[in-house]
């Protein structure tokens, strides 16, 4: 009776049902998996340098963590993460209310765009940027205002000259993702001073663990001077945990209330949750990722330098190459089918330019002897 009414089967006419916001979103396509590649041009091994996945593996007390707690999976997890959560109010030395979890910092930007936007709000965001800001955004049918970057660094006077009554939260990542660059203390500190009221700083730190430049600013600093800024951190970088996702918001507690109000129950597992406490427990791990992140870094920047190729300086675990007059897809495809996996450039808004994460000092050789082949 139903698809009589509906002149067919009721799927026909389901994109009537569907919210406008969703249908004008473009579905996120990942890259081809290692297997994939694998299979596709039939190769023994695949080296994949495209999501800044963390090289090294898993961390060995991560491990025995994850299979200790194997035999509880059983039983829903603590709703609170109070065991991880203990660590890190320790780690950090703030209150527990000031602290939310979340499956990634990527379904905690999903949960902020749910709580703050509304459709007559615009959003800020840099250009190139993380694709998530504008996807979360989009879902909520707010406004995207773009912000060009200055080269590879984020805009702040740009950022700054675009804000109207309008405005609810600006999404800055720092490091930033393409270009690895930060913001420094300075100019953060000159865009909060220059906030008007009712509008929140989105502080994306992913990559928090890998900086080393002297001037990066603590997100955590600004939180505790009352700014209205909520910072993002996750466990899928430096402590090698992507596939768990795991990741955790910072704010005053008035914030995180409402964060809180609107996350799933239960939004972070079980493994995950112990597998983060085992990751912040595990200092050896960490100091070997730094390592190797810092020398892979250094013999990347030389060999580029060598094939006469310019590049970003990054205070992450990825490098943007420039690659001349070379086509980002076409050196992306010629790479892949040699069984090295970066990510180009096109995708990212930087044309003639890839992204390749640091890899072990291995992968780092042979991505460079494969590159020469075709630059």
């Amino acid at each position: 009776m139903l698809n009589q009414k509906m002149g067919g089967n009721w799927y026909d006419n389901c994109d009537d049902m569907v919210r406008n916001e969703v249908s004008k979103i473009k579905k996120y396509v990942p890259g081809k998996s290692m297997d994939e590649v694998k299979k596709e041009y039939d190769l023994d091994r695949v080296i994949k340098l495209a999501s800044n996945e963390n090289p090294i593996g898993v961390s060995e007390k991560v491990k025995e963590r994850i299979n200790k707690v194997a035999a509880n999976i059983n039983r829903y997890p603590d709703m609170d993460s109070r065991g991880l959560k203990d660590e890190l109010l320790e780690k950090l030395d703030i209150n527990s209310d000031m602290i939310a979890f979340g499956n990634g910092s990527d379904g905690l930007l999903k949960v902020i765009a749910e709580v703050f936007l509304k459709k007559e709000d615009q959003v800020i965001i840099s250009y190139p940027s993380f694709v998530e800001y504008k996807f979360v955004s989009q879902l909520m049918g707010s406004q995207l205002i773009r912000v060009w970057m200055n080269d590879y660094i984020q805009n702040i006077e740009g950022i700054i000259n675009s804000i109207t009554e309008d405005t609810k939260l600006i999404f800055l990542t720092n490091p930033h993702n393409p270009s690895g660059t930060i913001i420094k203390r300075k100019d953060l500190q000159v865009l909060l001073d220059n906030l008007p009221e009712d509008l929140i700083v989105v502080l994306d730190e992913a990559y928090y663990e890998y900086v080393s430049d002297e001037e990066y600013p603590d997100g955590l600093d600004y939180i505790r001077e009352d700014y209205p800024v909520i910072v993002l951190r996750t466990f899928s970088k430096a402590y090698g945990l992507a596939g768990l996702r795991l990741g955790y918001a910072l704010a005053r507690p008035e914030l995180i209330d409402y964060i809180m109000r609107a996350r799933d129950p239960f939004n972070v597992n079980k493994v995950a949750e112990n597998a983060g406490i085992a990751a912040l427990n595990d200092k050896e791990y960490m100091k070997k990722t730094l390592e190797n992140n810092k020398k892979g870094k250094e013999y990347l920047y030389n060999e580029l330098s060598k094939i006469g190729l310019k590049y970003v300086p990054t205070e992450a675990n990825f490098i943007l190459v420039n690659i001349k007059a070379h086509d980002s897809m076409e050196l992306f495809k010629k790479l892949q089918s040699s069984g090295i996996i970066i990510r180009p450039g096109k995708l990212l808004g930087y044309q003639h330019h890839i992204r390749v994460s640091i890899g072990t000092t291995e992968e780092n050789e042979i991505f460079i002897k494969t590159l020469k082949k075709y630059i």
